[in-house]
């Protein structure tokens, strides 16, 4: 309560000043009212209070702007060598003031670099780059100092060489040619070593007699020739389709025994045939009629010892077969074949004598069933 009572006095006050400021000619009402009393100093304060001019500009506002545009034109802005695009400040000024200072010497140049080029280039011509010989695709040093450095020195000897070293080959067989390499008779294909010099080494020993050749083999095969006629080889009548030995030689020494009598011969052997059905002549084989598509011996003297003996009948023939046809059906004439009405695509003995003799004779067993072949 006693907190209210004081409050009071000091809320009539406040009200009393409200209402005497909020009045035109407040100093005349004042007078009035007190009686002709002055105005007290504390009240004079609120009366001679002024807003201060801002010279911030917002858009409703109605300072003249054309006084504040003055006042823009009289700063100057500080020299500045960061230009933006949304910069307005007087470019040229800005460019002049970018020429008083030299950039920082640096040789290193991106693609997007647009520092004075002929600068830079100059500065790089005053030093000497460190000699290197490693060189790659997208190095692009001055080639000509480089090449001049790698002049200078002479690489160590070595004897393997690759595809792509392209370190300076004459230099490199130079040094090939001062030693001999340890003599070597197997050669490979992709091995490029100085044949000639390989070849040189070979000559001064004898290698082992060996018979046996391979395709891929490019040794000097005239030197190897040479050692196979001095010694005789085992007889063997075996040959193999790749074997580029010497035929001849070989031949030669075949000549001096008798083979065993066999008439079998596959499509793939090369042996000389004609010394072969040299032999066969000698002796009579066991009659035989099969033969095979591949079987390439002679067969006009087959055929002579066949006419000798009569085979067993037999109709069935294969598509390979290609023992003298007309032989065979000469003998099956000679006989009734019992009435088959089957009959293969592949076969070709005389199908119209056939067909004609089994139709006219016998009638076949009824049957739907066919197969596709």
């Amino acid at each position: 309560m006693r907190s209210l009572i004081a409050v009071l006095p000091l809320l009539f006050i406040f009200l009393f000043v409200t209402t005497v400021e909020s009045r035109k000619m407040g100093e005349e009402y004042w007078k009035m009212v007190t009686k002709h009393q002055d105005v007290p100093e504390e009240f004079k304060v609120v009366k001679n209070f002024d807003v201060k001019s801002n010279a911030i500009n917002y858009r409703n506002n109605d300072i003249d702007v054309k006084s504040k545009k003055k006042v823009v034109k009289n700063l100057e802005a500080s020299s500045d060598v960061a230009v933006h695009r949304g910069n307005d400040i007087d470019c040229m000024e800005n460019k002049n003031s970018m020429k008083i200072f030299e950039p920082r010497l640096n040789i290193s140049a991106y693609g997007d670099d647009e520092v004075d080029v002929k600068e830079k280039s100059k500065n790089m011509k005053d030093f000497e780059p460190r000699p290197n010989i490693s060189a790659y695709g997208d190095n692009e040093v001055d080639l000509r100092e480089k090449n001049n450095a790698a002049k200078d020195f002479e690489p160590r000897p070595n004897i393997s060489a690759y595809g792509e070293n392209e370190v300076d080959v004459k230099k490199k067989n130079k040094a090939m040619e001062d030693f001999e390499p340890r003599p070597n008779i197997s050669a490979y294909g992709d091995d490029e070593i100085d044949v000639k010099e390989k070849s040189k080494s070979m000559k001064d020993f004898e290698p082992r007699p060996n018979v046996s050749a391979y395709g891929d083999n490019e040794v000097d095969m005239r030197e190897k020739n040479k050692t196979t006629k001095d010694f005789e080889p085992r007889p063997n009548v075996s040959a193999y389709g790749d074997n580029e030995v010497d035929v001849k030689e070989k031949n030669k020494a075949k000549e001096d025994f008798e083979p065993r009598p066999n008439i079998s011969a596959y499509g793939d052997n090369k042996v000389d045939v004609k010394e072969k059905s040299k032999a066969m002549k000698d002796f009579e084989p066991r009659p035989n009629i099969s033969a095979y598509g591949d079987n390439e011996v002679d067969v006009r003297e087959k055929n002579k010892a066949m006419k000798d003996f009569e085979p067993r009948p037999n109709i069935s023939a294969y598509s390979d077969d290609e023992v003298d046809v007309k032989e065979k059906s000469k003998v099956m004439k000679d006989f009734e074949p019992r009435p088959n009405i089957s009959a293969y695509e592949n076969d070709d003995i005389y199908a119209k004598e056939r067909n004609d003799f089994a139709k006219g004779d016998f009638e076949p067993r009824p049957n739907i069933s066919i197969y596709d072949e």
